[in-house]
């Protein structure tokens, strides 16, 4: 099955249903029909991918549930099991347009799946005249309570149109959790990061690999020289947010790791649920996790609308 290819008028957009319904490219038109990539592609690896049935990692690949205890695959280095299986599976088509298609997810018609409970998702995408919707439905297939979450993993390019630009990134957020290796050790707490980020300044070179609590559902990014805001606005179900504005600690000539510069993304994901929600003390209003009966869905959508200046 090719990738799928999306275009209208303002946007081209590429995912592939074989590789999780990953986005490869998105592509925003300026003047002169000229197309830039707002997310990263090519070798650089993918543009945005889903997380599902969890989002980012669960500690030592190992929960409890139920009374019972699971163990999953370590499916990083660090020894988690990071990002969920549904970008690992092949997703099948169940209609499409030259502006929109929807894919469907069961996780029953595969042999082999590293999550302990039976699960179905959706996923729609498309593209309007100013903006790109996506939808991703997660359902508990099985009979007992399943313990899940969402997420979307984009990589926003630092420059558009112009290679001036100073990418801005603007969301509301309570505060930021204090974590050991991305895995949090306490409750959110407000500081002079989330502070950064809900006044909305330049991104800069903060090595980021944080996830926040307290998200109201809408985050800003702008090109300053391009001239193009890209507004982010997600559901009720989207509480948290992982920032993540890593280093190229490849270049060893420009120590030390304060003065290396930045990667030439940066990834703004929405998320249902906190880093390792599985293992959490803290109760589920705090973590976001979610608890699906038998049948139930958790239904999610984002919206990445743009504006030109």
């Amino acid at each position: 099955m090719a990738p799928i290819q999306l275009q209208n008028d303002t946007f081209q957009l590429c995912f592939d249903p074989e590789k999780g319904c990953t986005i490869e490219s998105l592509r925003l038109k300026g003047a002169e029909d000229v197309w830039a990539p707002v997310l990263r592609e090519g070798t650089d690896g993918e543009s945005s991918f889903l997380m599902l049935p969890w989002t980012n990692r669960v500690k030592d690949a190992r929960f409890g549930f139920g009374g019972r205890d699971y163990t999953l695959v370590a499916n990083h280095p660090d020894g988690t099991a990071i990002h969920g299986v549904g970008r690992d599976l092949a997703w099948g088509i169940a209609d499409r347009s030259p502006y929109s298609a929807r894919c469907v997810l069961d996780s029953r018609l595969h042999e082999s799946v590293d999550c302990p409970f039976p699960f179905g998702a959706v996923f729609r995408v498309e593209l309007g005249a100013d903006s790109v919707d996506i939808e991703l439905d997660l359902t508990n297939l099985g009979k007992d309570p399943m313990p899940c979450g969402v997420g979307h993993h984009p990589y926003f390019m630092r420059t558009l149109f112009d290679d001036r630009d100073e990418l801005f990134v603007q969301a509301r957020v309570a505060g930021r959790y204090p974590c050991e290796d991305q895995i949090p050790i306490g409750a959110c707490e407000d500081d002079e990061v989330s502070t950064m980020l809900r006044e909305g300044g330049a991104i800069g070179n903060p090595n980021l690999d944080d996830v926040f609590g307290g998200f109201d559902g809408r985050a800003e990014l702008a090109w300053s020289a391009s001239g193009v805001r890209c507004v982010m606005e997600c559901s009720d179900a989207f509480g948290h947010l992982v920032v993540f504005t890593p280093r190229d600690e490849t270049n060893s000539k420009t120590p030390p790791l304060s003065e290396t510069p930045p990667l030439p993304w940066v990834c703004v994901e929405p998320v249902t649920m906190v880093n390792d929600a599985f293992n959490s003390d803290e109760g589920s209003e705090q973590t976001g996790l979610r608890v699906l009966n038998s049948g139930e869905t958790l239904r999610t959508s984002m919206r990445l609308r743009f504006e030109h200046d």
